[in-house]
């Protein structure tokens, strides 16, 4: 599904990227049963390149949470991918302040 990016998502992705890659308006949701993922390659014509960012968090059922943000081959951001380790919905979405950086290369 195609939706405008929420304000949160923005605000995440604002705070890892800083202004260095333009954040799309528009997302597409994966479908990753709640736990969050989205794409702003909306045909599905663009290729996975690298990540850029790596952290991890706690969700408020006390649950690992990894997180990826990854470009695209033109530099592009392709995928903000998380995977919670039971497979569950994301219960809480969450903050800059909130996350443990494993890797960072913006």
């Amino acid at each position: 599904m195609i939706r405008e990016i929420r304000e949160e998502e923005k605000k995440l992705i604002a705070h890892i990227v800083k202004d260095e890659i333009e954040i799309p308006k528009f997302i597409r949701e994966l479908k990753d049963g709640g736990m969050g993922s989205i794409s702003f390659d909306l045909n599905k014509k663009s290729i996975r390149y690298e990540s850029l960012f790596n952290a991890e968090f706690i969700d408020s059922d006390g649950l690992l949470v990894d997180i990826e943000l990854t470009i695209d081959e033109q530099g592009n951001l392709f995928e903000f991918d998380f995977f919670k380790v039971d497979f569950n919905k994301l219960i809480n979405y969450p903050k800059y302040e909130n996350l443990t950086i494993t890797k960072c290369n913006i």
